[in-house]
Parts: structure tokens; sequence; C-alpha cells
């Protein structure tokens, strides 16, 4: 279920991959805001649709056919309809966007082929299916980019999920972005402006993506300023950028231009703050202060909430906001409550020593705009605090077998019982060390249960080459308090998928 905060403010590779051609886009963009079983979250994904349409309207060339139901759709059936519609004509060079905002239901006690979609129009209601998504939308040729916000979409791909689950989008033709892992919920916000006379409000994940493909944010995601925005760069950018869940992408480092801009980014009207970068975030329970830089580009309003995870869960509605100003931060030159143009650098302090405060766990920390009566998200971050004692339980499950040629990946839940640094490798049969996956990253609350970490190997060798068919193994490791411990998963079988065709068996 997607939660919903009142009032910001208070509260593959191995696969030969799909080449970019000059082929026409398409795209049909749907938000569901009204519903009959759940709580309704106008207008976050109205807003969310007319956003990723601004964002498409800018691209290289605009697409051939855009159709937006911000609205809602009524049931499969229309949405079969509007397939058919919004990408009628497609042909094997082209490129078909499919964006959609809505509540998501899993249980990780279920087949994550029941992962459902809820579409309604506020009037009739029904729930869609992973598996009926992919059967609608394996009738469009051509190459399929879906950006699916909704909570537990993850598990669609078989990502941030406790068990191995096969990947219901596998296969050159699928470009996924999902804002969440299986067990994890995605989160909106709404809320009043100015006067308390209009509603306003956007997806969290919405709102990075936006961003990250925008002219008026310099084309952030776009790391190489080539113009060319590939889905790895985009999934680099969203983890930086977007704490409140984890994305999760198929297939993973993948160099297919998921997006296409002009590289001289322009916009009419820019982002507030532009260039918001992270210094890092795994810091220490004795210098929990994380620090940032940003430019500002016109006088706005700056705020900084700080959301602790308790329970498994972000606690918004203990969540601590502080605005920025001379006084706190030194800021020389400001129009009172107003920061004005230039670099900014800050710390921002996690937790100011309230004792019923755990001394290691994670923080999600939001960096808020107030411009022009509009309250938005610039940036979040997620911060981990490591454990400074005690023995965090390593252990990895993972799936027993993948064939990456033919689009599989092997997917491992990373569990730790404490917050850590780990350093996950694949290693051989012999025990050498074929491939580095992570090296002292920060682990990251995902709800799984136990909780664990997400991590995901392509098959892909260090020097980038395709690993023999064999048996793996993934080793995780971290240290606490001096002390190292670590787990192995069971062996990990990687099939060639020539070989499966001439008649191996499972």
């Amino acid at each position: 279920m997607r939660d919903l905060m009142l009032a910001l403010l208070m509260a593959v590779l191995l696969w030969p991959a799909a080449a970019r051609t000059d082929g026409v886009s398409r795209a049909l963009l749907i938000g569901c805001d009204l519903f009959l079983t759940e709580e309704d979250t106008a207008p976050s994904s109205q807003n969310n649709v007319l956003q990723m349409a601004a964002v498409l309207r800018e691209g290289r060339e605009e697409p051939a056919s855009l159709i937006l139901r911000p609205e809602g759709v009524s049931g499969a059936a229309e949405l079969d309809a509007l397939i058919t519609e919004a990408f009628r004509g497609a042909r094997a060079e082209d490129v078909s966007y499919f964006y959609i905002s809505t509540h998501g239901r899993w249980s990780p006690g279920d087949d994550n082929a029941a992962m459902t979609l809820l579409l309604s129009d506020g009037t009739h209601e029904e729930g869609l299916t992973a598996a009926q998504l992919r059967e609608m939308l394996d009738r469009v040729p051509g190459v399929k980019v879906l950006l699916i916000d909704a909570c537990h979409s993850g598990a669609m791909i078989g990502k941030g999920v406790p068990a191995p689950f096969d990947n219901l989008f596998a296969g050159p033709d699928y470009k996924v972005i999902c804002s969440s892992g299986g067990a994890e919920e995605s989160w909106f916000w709404s809320g009043y402006e100015g006067t308390q006379t209009r509603l306003n409000g956007a997806g969290y994940f919405s709102g990075a993506l936006q961003r990250g493909l925008s002219a008026g944010n310099g084309r952030a995601a776009d790391t190489n300023g080539d113009g060319e925005i590939t889905l790895s760069e985009l999934k680099r950018f969203l983890r930086q950028q977007h704490g409140a869940s984890t994305v999760q992408t198929y297939p993973e480092e993948d160099d297919f231009p998921v997006f296409r801009c002009s590289p001289a980014a322009g916009g009419e009207r820019g982002d507030a703050l532009r260039g918001l970068h992270f210094e890092g975030n795994l810091l220490t329970a004795e210098d929990a202060g994380l620090a940032l830089s940003f430019t500002v580009t016109r006088p706005v309003r700056v705020g900084y909430q700080v959301v602790l995870q308790r329970g498994g869960r972000w606690d918004f509605d203990h969540a601590a906001v502080q605005f920025d100003d001379e006084e706190r931060f030194g800021a020389w030159g400001d129009t009172p409550g107003l920061l004005s143009p230039g670099l900014r650098d800050r710390v921002i302090v996690l937790r100011p020593g309230e004792a019923e405060d755990p001394p290691s766990g994670y923080a999600l920390v939001q960096v808020l705009t107030l411009d022009g009566g509009e309250v938005a998200i610039a940036a979040s971050c997620v911060v981990c605090v490591p454990a400074s004692e005690g023995d965090p339980e390593l252990a990895i499950t993972a799936a027993a077998e993948f064939t990456p040629d033919r689009g599989g990946e092997a997917v491992a839940a990373v569990a730790h019982s404490l917050p850590c640094a780990l350093t996950v490798t694949v290693e051989d049969a012999e025990g050498a060390v074929v491939r580095r996956l992570m090296t002292d990253e920060p682990s990251r609350p995902e709800q799984q249960d136990p909780t664990a970490t997400t991590v995901v190997w392509n098959g892909r060798l260090a020097d980038g080459t395709m690993a023999p068919a064999g048996e793996y193994r993934l080793h995780a490791r971290t240290e606490i308090g001096g002390v190292r411990y670590e787990a192995w998963s069971a062996p990990i079988l990687l099939r060639n998928g020539e070989e499966e065709h001439d008649g191996s068996t499972d």
C-alpha cells in the first residue's frame, strides 16, 4: 500500500543489448489517484503524469504518439485498448514508453506473478497482475521502456524480495525501472498550497525521475553530457538522489539510452537548486553529519527534513525539519528566509542527541524547497550509520541457477541484522574472485524480512567479458567493532543458453 504524508513540511549486458535506432517513440502515461479499496493519492499521480509528459516533450524528438490518462483507467480492458491505441504502428526499431503511477500490492508469500497494479478511475477498480501487463505489451513490436511508480513494483523483476523469483520481464525487448523493491512501499506526498485552496503533490520517485531527465535541472542524470541518458546512468542518479525507496532496474549495467535529449540543457524556468551533491552516505555514530553542496539559481527557501527508520519503516510522523537561514548556517548576504543565488555547502546533523534514538541505523534526508508557493523535494539521500558492535548474522539467499545470455541475472538478498558496510564478490569454483559487486558500500533498508540488501550479478567478469558456464558463489563480508563477519551463498550455476538448447536439463 502506498502511504500518504499530508502537508510535507509537517509531517542485461550479457543478453545482446538492444541498440537505440532512429526509430520513433510513443508513450502511454497513466495516473490513478481515486480508489475504492485504498486511500486516494490526489493529485500526486495526476501531477506525475503531467511532469513525465513535459519531460518526454523535451526529448530530442517529441513522441509520435503521446496519450495521457491522469484521471486513471477503469480496468484491464480499458488499459488493453489504450495500449493498442498508443502503440499502433510500432515497429521493431521503435521505442514505446509505458508509465504508471498507482497503488501496488504484493506479499512475499505470493508468487511474484501475482504482483498487482491497481487500476481505478474512482468509480471502477480492478487489479492488473504483472503477468497480464507483460501479455499486453508483448504484442507491441520494438523495445518497451517501463516506468513503474508503485509499491512493491520491484517484485515484477524479482528484485528487492527475500526469496528468488523469476523476472517476469526478462528479455531483450524490455527496459524496466521500478520505484521500489518488491518488499517496499513507494512514497508520495500531497498538501495544500499557499492559502490552502489548491492541493499539490507528487511521487517521490517520479519527482526524482523528472529532475534527472529534465532540462530545468540540467539533465542531471546525463553524467557524461553526451545527450543520451542510459539505463545505467539513470539508475545511478536515482539511487543517489532518491532515498525513500530503493529503485530497481532491469537489465543491470545496461547502456541502452532510455532518453535522448540535447546536451545543452535549457528550460524556461530551471530548478531553484542545481548540482546537488551528497558527500557520502556512510557515517559513524560519533559524527552523524551529512555534508552536501548545491547551487542556488534564484532566491528560494530551503529546508532539510530528517526521517529516521523505525520498526522497518520510515517514521514520517516524527520527522524533523530545519530551515536554512543565516543564523544556523552562516549564509551571509541572504535575504531573511531565503537563500540568494550562489554555491552553498552544508552539514546536516541527523540525530541531535535524543536519548531514544539508536546509536546506529538509517536516516532519510530530504532537501526541500519552497518556491513560488510550491513545495518540492530537490533531492533525498539514505544515510547508513553502521553498528559499532554485534554480529550482523550475514546470510545470502540467491537463485540456484541463471542463464545470462537469455537475459537471466543472479539476484541475491544479502541479509544483515545490523546496519553495516558491505563488500560482496563473486567467486569461481576454486574460490578465486572474478567480480566485485560492492566494496564497503552501506547496507540499505529495503523492508525485507529478514532485513537484506539486494545484490545483482549479470554474469560479467571484472574485465566485462562473459563468465564461462559453471558454478559460482557470492561472498559477503563486513567488519563491526574490529571483528570480521562473512557469509557465502550456495553454489549458483551459470548456464550457457546454447548448451541448454542442445538438450541439457535443469
